[in-house]
């Protein structure tokens, strides 16, 4: 491999185009130095390595805005081998990774270091995002050539606290607004959130979407759109929850802010009624709401408010969600099957074929401004997904890459597991196994651009 290329060659050969059915056609992807040189039917071979893909449906490889692996510092819960190894097994091929475990990622030199650590271990391409924080501020315009975003917890959330002074939220916008990246914000309004618990002092999971409130939600998205207007920064919402914050989010688009969310698919498919049955499981912030707010997120993903479904894969042992509801952490882990679960949403005819993979791919990488992923298209990156769309399977945890060995969808039968992932041109997952160790890269990021 030269100095110049991405990755190996490759020809795909065979496989059937996206999406499955009547109109399906023969595709062959020709993958040149780990970039997709050409797409279409009976394309030369000219001694290139060849993967037969007959029978098989061939998609971008997805791209996962929102994950934590916990490494370094917590790596006993995830760690870069397993959540890596999990993200091939759901079709993932790239992800953006939020530090909300010290070390946290406040200056050039950590971040430097953690890309250098996560290098070492990512079986997938990879962006750290940095923290937004008042220690950052030095260093904001140094991180932002090597990171997509800063991300910016509002409300306090597993392992950080929130930003309960606006003056300091301002400082902090501001900041990355002259640093030229965009904030990514856990949006949850801090005061809010601390007095839903003293209100709630007894709670149960059954209560946990009033412990965490959709007003809180609502307050810190209104907030943050307050502060985009003031400062001039651009604002990615994560994890959106609720039907209200999207009409939020809806409105700030139609006055022409530079505003942009994305969802996660435990708030499309499971809701606060699941309390009984979960417990613990669904114990995430910010919460799992109704299932009028799981409509309110589809409707969002269907008319461009929402752009991405991301997992905010979170981690923890089962030991530690089992604790007693306050002493529980927060967090589920969803990487392993994020193309399954997406699948799903077609097969349950709650989004159109092409939609539901635009969220996970080309418009997950659009959100964050990732060049070069998502397409299958001359001049990408050559990562691309080989799945059967009818054969079926149960979630069985226990047998996940996570290395948390449990999944809020434990029993559900699910189809379209990824039986071939390509990165750059590499097979790097086959057979329900990774097929070698560590390769994934730091992402290419455009140039920061200042605004304000």
């Amino acid at each position: 491999m030269s100095a110049g290329e991405r990755g190996p060659s490759l020809l795909v050969r065979g496989a059937r185009s996206y999406p499955p059915g009547p109109a399906a056609r023969a595709l062959d992807v020709r993958i040149v130095g780990g970039v997709i040189e050409s797409v279409g039917e009976n394309l030369p071979r000219t001694g290139l390595s060849e993967l037969d893909a007959s029978g098989l449906t061939a998609i971008p490889g997805l791209v996962d805005v929102h994950v934590h692996f916990r490494d370094p510092g917590l790596a006993h819960k995830e760690g870069w081998e397993h959540g890596s190894a999990g993200a091939l097994h759901g079709g993932v091929t790239t992800v953006v990774e939020v530090q909300n475990n010290p070390p946290l990622s406040t200056s050039l030199a950590a971040l430097e270091a953690r890309i250098e650590h996560v290098r070492a271990r990512s079986r997938v391409d990879f962006g750290c995002l940095a923290n937004l924080l008042p220690d950052s501020l030095p260093e904001l315009g140094a991180m932002a050539r090597l990171t997509p975003a800063f991300k910016c917890f509002l409300g306090g959330s597993t392992g950080l606290g929130g930003q309960p002074d606006h003056a300091a939220l301002r400082e902090l916008f501001a900041a990355a607004a002259r640093a030229g990246r965009m904030i990514v914000g856990h949006c949850e309004k801090e005061e809010l959130l601390r007095a839903d618990k003293e209100r709630y002092p007894d709670a149960t999971v059954a209560q946990h979407h009033l412990v965490r409130s959709t007003q809180a939600e609502v307050e810190s998205i209104r907030e943050s759109i307050e502060l985009v207007e003031e400062t001039g920064v651009e604002l990615h919402v994560f994890h959106l929850s609720s039907a209200a914050g999207a009409e939020l989010v809806r409105d700030a688009q139609r006055r022409g802010l530079p505003v942009s969310a994305s969802t996660g698919p435990h708030y499309i498919h499971l809701s606060n009624e699941d309390a009984g049955k979960l417990g613990n499981l669904l114990k995430v912030n910010p919460s799992i709401k109704t299932p009028a707010d799981a409509l309110g997120i589809l409707a969002g993903l269907r008319d461009g408010t929402i752009d991405a479904i991301g997992t905010d894969h979170a981690p923890h042992p089962l030991e530690e969600k089992l604790r007693p509801y306050a002493k529980a952490p927060s967090g589920m882990p969803t990487v392993d099957l994020l193309w399954p679960l997406t699948w799903e949403l077609v097969r349950q005819g709650k989004l159109e074929p092409e939609l539901a993979l635009a969220v996970v791919t080309w418009r997950a990488a659009k959100s964050l401004h990732l060049p070069g992923k998502g397409r299958l298209a001359k001049g990408y990156d050559g990562d691309l997904v080989l799945f059967d769309p009818n054969e079926k399977r149960k979630v069985v945890g226990s047998e996940l890459p996570s290395r948390s060995k449990w999944s809020a969808f434990e029993g559900w039968e699910l189809a379209g597991f990824p039986q071939v992932v390509v990165r750059r041109g590499e097979v790097a997952f086959a057979d329900g196994q990774c097929t070698g160790e560590a390769g994934g890269r730091p992402l290419e990021l455009e140039p920061p651009q200042p605004r304000g």
